[in-house]
């Protein structure tokens, strides 16, 4: 985990890192909190904990902003069963404490679900948040980082795609299917966003790829979101998919952040 951040955020968050144990023990003392087990996380040190018998999840990054926009988006989703919602935070510490998803396995391909899951989440778009093309102009010098390459065309051409006059609405912004948990009843809710303002289409690519073939992906989606302007999406992302075509699922160190 800690590589992941080190990667992330640079030798840098190194000291972050040793100081975590002093934080995490003064945040669970506060907000009576007792530490269950780490779970993954490629840009927060995540706990499973419990406070009075009811599991929550304890959230902390090493960038306080993140923090920051991550609960202000939760604030505007939570009406929406389809995100998971915030409890507590220090957002000067950079630390969130959020409900915990019973049972929160990760998302398998179901289009059904995941088109609700869409329609949920993708709402009118508030003050405050970034532009999806700054998205798109984090993700690809990340993918470069992870997996050294010539991606400027594809670079070149997203930019292009976000900076379209479509629709805005407020996007997930890293809507792959490990940060979508199933929890039980209440059925598929969304974990960890980045959240930015932009083309709706751009949030379902993950899922595209995730079905059996990329043809029958996007044409199930197209029920909620443009199907021409997710297959232009597909296209322009298909770097972060070697070879995702015929092998459905979330590729191998896909660039969330």
């Amino acid at each position: 985990m800690h590589s992941k951040l080190v990667t992330r955020f640079g030798p840098g968050v190194v000291a972050w890192v040793e100081a975590l144990p002093s934080l995490v023990s003064s945040v669970c003392a506060r907000w009576g909190l007792e530490p269950v087990r780490e779970l993954t996380g490629g840009t927060s040190h995540t706990l499973l904990c419990t406070r009075g018998g009811t599991p929550v999840v304890l959230k902390l990054t090493p960038e306080p902003e993140l923090a920051a926009q991550e609960h202000d988006a939760l604030r505007v989703w939570e009406p929406s069963p389809r995100m998971v919602r915030v409890l507590d935070a220090d957002l000067p510490a950079g630390v969130l404490l959020l409900e915990a998803l019973e049972p929160g396995t990760p998302a398998v391909y179901d289009a059904p679900r995941m088109r609700g899951l869409l329609e949920g989440l993708h709402i009118p778009p508030p003050e405050g948040f970034p532009p999806l093309a700054e998205r798109v102009d984090f993700l690809f010098p990340l993918l470069a980082r992870r997996r050294p390459g010539d991606y400027s065309a594809a670079h070149a051409a997203a930019a292009a795609l976000a900076r379209d006059r479509v629709p805005q609405v407020l996007l997930h912004g890293d809507l792959h299917p490990g940060n979508v948990l199933d929890a039980g009843g209440r059925g598929l809710v969304a974990i960890d966003p980045r959240p930015c303002v932009g083309d709706a289409a751009s949030d379902a690519v993950d899922f595209a790829f995730a079905a059996p073939d990329l043809e029958t992906g996007i044409e199930a989606l197209s029920a909620v979101v443009d199907g021409d302007r997710l297959a232009a999406w597909c296209k322009v992302f298909s770097v972060f998919f070697p070879g995702r075509e015929t092998d459905p699922g979330v590729p191998e160190g896909h660039p969330t952040g």
